[in-house]
């Protein structure tokens, strides 16, 4: 049986803890530098929590970096040093120096570290991808994401989030956008080209944004498109390609959920289906999970490695650059 630490006990611990759990792999600690949050959270999956965090290390098979990015690097090199493969939240981290410095040091330790892009392995994605796969798309033309709604900062002010906090601040451009990034990379190519805006509401953190517009140009001369915002009081998503041959978009009345697909192509009239890929049910962590696992275990190549977290993370600085913003 695989075994794993968490390092990192928020929110999003909850949704790796539950896929871990249907795969069969032991959670062997949890750590958090909130010693009650790892607790609670331990308690919960039958685990413990750690306070020495290197010894425990030394018995596992992999380790789960869930923290903020800012504030992984060490973390890295400590796995890394242990020959231990290493699945990561996105982004790989805030700034540029931070992740190459991780990249070459997981490449030096030769050790599999898969970026948590968990947007690859929902269910809409895949049907775009097969789409893609099948030939029924044609040449992508413009690939884009358009989502809205609730988010930290939504009223202006300060919440209870990492994202918020001045010690690990890290607006909607980098650490939202690379979901978007990804997405559209993995399927339309390398953005070579990228302009951006971002505006933000919180006055007392004017370096936090939460409302971002990107315009992007891909290796092979297709366009695309990100639109994003964490403070509209109307949810709602929309993404999706248009090709040479056809289309397909997914729809939600969600920032996230995506609850209906439409398509059209060559050989049928435009189409309407209920699509059941809600964001929070978990089904993508679990697949990206097991596509770690299965990694693992047969020694082939993660498909959305550190270098690809390196990459988003280059697009969205841009977007920031381009903006007149620098964090």
């Amino acid at each position: 049986m695989l075994k794993t630490i968490i390092i990192g006990a928020g929110g999003i611990a909850g949704q790796h803890c539950e896929a871990l759990k249907k795969l069969g792999v032991s959670i062997a600690g949890i750590y958090d530098i909130n010693y009650e949050r790892a607790s609670a959270l331990a308690e919960k999956y039958e685990s413990m929590a750690v306070e020495n965090l290197e010894e425990e290390t030394n018995h596992v098979d992999m380790i789960h970096i869930l923290t903020p990015p800012s504030k992984r690097i060490e973390y890295v090199k400590m796995a890394a040093d242990r020959g231990k493969h290493i699945l990561m939240e996105k982004p790989v981290a805030v700034s540029l120096e931070d992740a190459k410095i991780m990249e070459e040091y997981i490449r030096e330790k030769n050790i599999l570290c898969m970026m948590a892009f968990t947007q690859r392995f929902r269910k809409g994605y895949k049907i775009i991808k097969k789409l893609m796969d099948e030939g029924k798309i044609g040449d992508i033309v413009q690939a884009f994401c358009f989502r809205v709604g609730l988010g930290p900062g939504f009223t202006g002010t300060l919440e209870e989030s990492w994202r918020t906090d001045a010690k690990y601040v890290c607006g909607m451009a980098i650490e939202s956008l690379s979901h978007d990034i990804d997405f559209l990379q993995s399927l339309a190519g390398d953005i070579t080209g990228v302009s951006g805006q971002v505006k933000g509401t919180v006055k007392s953190l004017p370096e936090f944004d939460n409302n971002v517009n990107a315009v992007l140009q891909f290796a092979g001369g297709e366009v695309g498109s990100i639109t994003a915002s964490w403070t509209s009081h109307i949810p709602y998503n929309i993404k999706g390609v248009i090709g040479t041959k056809g289309s397909v978009f997914l729809q939600g009345n969600d920032i996230w959920d995506s609850t209906k697909v439409i398509t059209k192509l060559p050989e049928n009239e435009q189409t309407e289906e209920k699509l059941d890929d809600i964001f929070q049910a978990g089904d993508g962590y679990y697949e990206e999970n097991k596509c770690f696992v299965e990694c693992i275990k047969t020694g082939r190549e993660v498909p959305s490695s550190i270098s690809v977290g390196r990459k988003v993370l280059e697009v969205s600085r841009k977007i920031l650059e381009t903006s007149g913003k620098n964090i």
